[in-house]
């Protein structure tokens, strides 16, 4: 049966949906996100020319039980397309909790395919992600020593993937260590096909560096379902092309900006993340104007919303990029997650909150005055500002940095957008995403 495009993926985060798009275009595929379920007709209108399509869902903090049911409807959205290729797709830290949700998701997909085997691959060596023996590394760092250890709603303090792995999901989890890996595709399948004959459902797969990246990808080239990381996107469209599946056309979309725009840019940080705090104060040595909000203040009824707009939009007017950023540390984030279970609040709720409020800001500003582009850090920031902002479907393309595309929306403010997660990117990364939306 003949597909529609290519690839469909499912992100749990629009960030994460970024950074797996990004990696897709950065192939040469033609590469579409769009923003949470869309309606029949709207995904028939945006996607047709595309081979790449990745939804992005939210789905990593809602409850287990409503991220499944958002899952299945995204698979059965995708479905109706017939793609050859489906990807549950997460972050490359894992994050996640003990309840959830990455083992339910992957679970319901494979319900809703009925296929009874797939791997987990949430290594991404070229942004310092390994996995070995089933251990999960970022920058060498097992990652519950990493700053992933104190992330405000996913703590990540278990590194074990396999056996965190089988505390969210029914399906039994193994793993295709190193060794497998190492000896090449052809055994690695073996091993899948081992792991089979035990029953096994889901195989952690060690992966350390772009080399074991290739391997996998090949071995893993025929199933229906992958789950993991954005590395997919890096090696698996060399495959496609081998075996015939990706034709060559002109680009489905091309929209340009004037880089003679005379107004400024937004950037929006809502993570407290160590890289995007580093690029934060590398933004301001520049000379950038930084609009600081304590997130301690931000859900106050009595904080100056208005003198902050006005500042802001009259800035951008006059060509002046603005970076609004919350300055929580890890003791104030403590402080202000204490005071929300006192009310009865979730972390995750109360995280949820803070983005929204961040969001309708934001969307404040750009009601009052148009920017030349918008630049978000953060998961949940960048989640919460795509739907307020009903960007709708974003037009992907090329890398900034790796997992970092520049994007074009075709939503409500059609204008550059740049979606990315808290602990990506080098310090300089924001000037990089100026010059990059400025010369597009």
């Amino acid at each position: 049966m003949k597909s529609d495009f290519l690839f469909g993926a499912i992100a749990d985060d629009d960030t994460g949906a970024s950074d797996l798009a990004g990696m897709l275009a950065e192939q040469g595929l033609r590469t579409l996100l769009v923003i949470d379920l869309p309606s029949i007709d709207d995904l028939a209108e945006w996607s047709r020319g595309y081979d790449a399509i990745v939804l992005a869902e939210g789905t990593r903090n809602l409850p287990a039980a409503d991220a499944v049911l958002q899952t299945q409807g995204a698979l059965q959205l995708l479905s109706r397309y017939r793609p050859r290729i489906l990807q549950i797709k997460y972050c490359s830290t894992f994050d996640s909790t003990i309840e959830g949700n990455i083992g339910q998701t992957i679970e319901a997909a494979m319900h809703a395919l009925d296929v009874d085997f797939t791997i987990a691959l949430p290594a991404l060596p070229v942004n310092g992600r390994t996995t070995y023996l089933g251990h999960h590394f970022v920058h060498h760092q097992l990652l519950s020593d990493s700053p992933m250890r104190s992330h405000p709603l996913t703590p990540m303090t278990n590194p074990n993937v396999v056996g965190f792995l089988s505390c969210q999901t029914k399906i039994k989890v193994g793993l295709a260590a190193y060794t497998d890996v190492a000896a090449g595709h052809e055994q690695l399948k073996r091993r899948f096909d081992e792991l089979r004959t035990q029953e096994v459902g889901i195989a952690v797969v060690d992966c350390l560096d772009d080399v074991h990246l290739e391997t996998i990808c090949r071995a893993a080239s025929d199933l229906r379902l992958i789950t993991g990381s954005s590395a997919f996107g890096i090696k698996m469209p060399s495959i496609w092309r081998e075996r015939g599946w990706v034709i060559e056309k002109p680009e489905a979309f091309q929209r340009g900006v004037d880089a003679r725009s005379p107004l400024g840019c937004l950037i929006v940080a809502g993570s407290c993340s160590v890289a995007t705090q580093r690029q934060n104060e590398w933004l301001e040595k520049e000379g950038v104007p930084v609009e600081p909000i304590d997130v301690r203040l931000l859900l106050d009824h009595e904080f100056d919303r208005d003198s902050l707009i006005r500042r802001v939009c009259k800035r951008v007017a006059e060509g002046q990029h603005c970076l609004i950023a919350s300055t929580a540390i890890a003791s104030e984030v403590e402080e202000v997650q204490k005071r929300a279970t006192e009310k009865g609040l979730t972390i995750p709720s109360l995280g949820q909150m803070i983005s929204q409020a961040l969001s309708h800001l934001v969307l404040q500003i750009l009601e009052t005055q148009p920017a030349s582009g918008l630049i978000m850090a953060g998961g949940e920031t960048s989640g919460a500002m795509c739907r307020r902002l009903q960007l709708a479907a974003l037009h992907v393309g090329r890398n900034i940095e790796p997992g970092v595309p520049l994007c074009f929306s075709l939503g409500r403010f059609q204008f550059p957008v740049v979606l990315k997660s808290g602990n990506f990117g080098s310090d300089d990364f924001y000037g990089k995403a100026l010059k990059a939306i400025s010369s597009h």
